[in-house]
């Protein structure tokens, strides 16, 4: 599960997401996030046949269209990849409403040194770079009076960098042609969906130790990335 992920460097996503887009500049003026959470409203990168391309800001957790509540018990803010295809849940979204997340980090927690006792430290994983990448997602739309537009993205199982993580999987992580394939209006075979959600080459990412900054929610800026050392990281709280 990737339940916080970061955009510290919003400009660096134009370019990108202006050539994903066949060159319409859709990408607004964003402010950097350094510990994006559930419910949270951030902006996807959508199309459709009609509209064409376009910039969404939707709540992060998914809400399927039949659900008749502003805030259901369940609003998953991922959805596993093997399973979801044919799922009910989010089998019409994966067909008609794709979606690219832009993020260019995420945090993942380790295994628990003790039963009940949170961990004392996240990880931090970008690419080699630090360059932008999409996670990738679908949407819903909004309902007017009710709540606003909801988005979940998919994982995968996790490349050599992530194994060893209690739930076993890693975001999707799409880029360039990818990405670009991934929205592409109209439906997809299974087949294709599988093969854009397998795990990004663990070679072309780095990660590294951080503080317990980033366990709090409320928790945002530059500190939430700063790398420590196993003796620095200490005890707090932690809460999605």
């Amino acid at each position: 599960m990737c339940g916080r992920y970061t955009i510290t460097n919003p400009e660096a996503l134009r370019g990108l997401i202006r050539w994903i887009c066949e060159g319409a500049d859709v990408w607004q003026e964003e402010a950097a996030r350094w510990n994006v959470h559930p419910e949270d409203t951030m902006a996807l990168v959508c199309r459709n046949e009609e509209a064409g391309f376009a910039v969404q800001r939707m709540r992060w957790g998914l809400v399927p269209f039949w659900e008749k509540s502003a805030r259901p018990r369940v609003a998953p803010i991922n959805a596993r990849s093997g399973e979801a295809f044919s799922k009910p849940f989010f089998r019409q979204s994966i067909q008609k409403r794709r979606c690219l997340v832009p993020a260019d980090g995420f945090y993942e927690w380790p295994k628990l040194e003790k039963p009940g006792k949170a961990p004392r430290h996240a990880n931090y994983y970008t690419l080699t770079d630090r360059r932008p990448f999409f996670f990738a997602g679908i949407f819903e739309e909004p309902v007017e009076g009710l709540r606003p537009g909801t988005f979940t993205f998919f994982t995968t199982a996790p490349n050599a960098l992530l194994l060893g993580l209690p739930h076993e999987r890693m975001p999707v992580i799409l880029e360039a042609d990818r990405a670009k394939e991934w929205i592409r209006p109209g439906p997809i075979a299974e087949a294709d969906f599988l093969r854009l959600c397998s795990p990004f080459p663990a070679e072309q990412m780095s990660t590294w130790k951080v503080g317990t900054r980033v366990n709090k929610p409320q928790n945002e800026g530059p500190e939430c990335v700063v790398p420590v050392e196993d003796e620095q990281a200490g005890q707090s709280d932690f809460a999605f």
